[in-house]
């Protein structure tokens, strides 16, 4: 209590110190303001070494993100493998891009458009024709492509003179288009052509292919001595048709397995299908000896691509002893007996084939070829003419009837 009542006195009299004593007491009060923020000062800059300290001990210890578990770790291997990902496709559009032909012809014409031979930009790569209307185009024999793409078209007729490469064409997305296959098509794959009419005619047996297709009612397949077969329909699933021995095409839903891949190829509805003990032995009846005959003939189809004509011959001769009455067989091989210089033997076989198919154009244009390479025009013109009629957009059999009215106005008709 002493203590207390001495300030005050010493408190009092402080309210009448001097000017430089208040000025010196000032100071020392900013000089401890001054440590203080000092301290602060060295308390943030301990803290931010401490932090850089953690944050380098984490970089080294693979923590920049903090402590990762299992599924953390996990997510992060997934993102990293994605950009990965990402960067292999966009090299691989790159690539395709490099290796397909894009054409556009938006506006209708009348003039059939022709892909030359010589143009660069088509040499070895895929031909993608989008978005065209109204205008035909054709793609001559000495063209060199990779794949044939036909995608939203509207009112398009393409002529496949060429052989495609890998055999395969795509057709998405389109309306009211024909396209005629004169070359070897082994594979088809149209998709969401659900409006007007889009129509696949093989002008050759050798050239027919199987489909799978995807919401496609408006699907057409016409070939060689069959009626227009529409196997297309509109659901969602896709589906595979095969062309069967028998000239039919056979439809099953498309299963897929591991990695999204079609399981059922080459699989037909009888194995599919499955079965239980096998059955005796019983004598082929005239459907299997079709069928083997078939395979014989597909079996010379295979020899006539490799331009080996005499085994072509060796194998349609087998398929004719199997069914005598399968016309496919006999117009195959005359034409190998055209090819092989032997148009007498050529002409018996294509007028076979026309008694047995009246109505397939190819057995009356074999029979016309034959007759003008014995110099029978007088027979090989009305040949051609039948076969004209049957198949009046070949310009194949227009030529050969032009061709065949020349000779006979100069050399005359020549018949016996």
């Amino acid at each position: 209590a002493q203590a207390v009542f001495s300030t005050a006195p010493a408190l009092s009299r402080s309210r009448h110190l001097s000017p430089s004593s208040a000025c010196l007491l000032t100071l020392a009060m900013t000089n401890y303001n001054n440590w203080d923020k000092k301290a602060e000062e060295l308390v943030k800059q301990a803290e931010e070494e401490e932090k850089q300290e953690k944050e380098a001990a984490d970089a080294a210890l693979g923590l920049q993100d903090g402590p990762q578990g299992p599924p953390v770790e996990k997510a992060k291997k997934q993102r990293e493998e994605m950009d990965g990902h990402s960067d292999n496709r966009k090299k691989f559009i790159q690539q395709q891009e490099a290796r397909e032909k894009i054409i556009t012809h938006a506006e209708p014409s009348s003039e059939e458009i022709v892909i030359s031979p010589e143009d660069e930009e088509y040499k070895g790569k895929a031909l993608r024709i989008r978005g065209s209307n109204g205008v035909s185009y054709h793609l001559p024999a000495n063209l060199d492509l990779l794949k044939l793409f036909v995608e939203d078209c509207k009112d398009v007729k393409v002529r496949v003179s060429c052989k495609i490469k890998t055999a395969f064409m795509e057709v998405v997305r389109c309306s009211d288009v024909e396209i005629r296959c004169e070359s070897n098509m082994q594979m088809t794959q149209c998709d969401e052509c659900n409006k007007g009419p889009v129509a696949i005619i093989f002008t050759e047996p050798e050239t027919i292919g199987d489909f799978f297709h995807q919401n496609c009612p408006s699907l057409e397949v016409h070939t060689p001595g069959m009626p227009i077969q529409k196997f297309g329909n509109a659901m969602p699933a896709q589906f595979c048709s095969k062309h069967m021995p028998s000239g039919e095409y056979v439809t099953e839903a498309v299963m897929r397995g591991e990695k999204d891949w079609p399981m059922q190829l080459g699989v037909g509805p009888v194995a599919a299908a499955g079965g239980s003990e096998p059955e005796a032995e019983r004598p082929p009846s005239d459907e299997s000896r079709r069928a083997e005959a078939e395979l014989k003939r597909e079996e010379g189809n295979n020899s006539f691509r490799s331009s080996d004509f005499l085994q072509a011959a060796v194998y349609y001769t087998e398929a004719i002893a199997l069914c005598e009455d399968l016309h496919l067989a006999w117009a195959n091989r005359a034409q190998c007996f055209l090819r092989t210089g032997q148009p007498e033997r050529a002409l018996e076989d294509a007028t076979k084939c026309t008694e047995l198919a009246p109505d397939y154009a190819k057995g009356w244009f074999r029979k016309g070829m034959a007759c003008h390479a014995l110099e029978k025009y007088g027979k090989a013109i009305p040949a051609l003419i039948e076969a004209e009629k049957l198949d009046p957009k070949n310009p194949q059999i227009q030529e050969a009837i032009k061709m065949a009215q020349l000779m006979c106005r100069k050399k005359g008709p020549g018949d016996d």
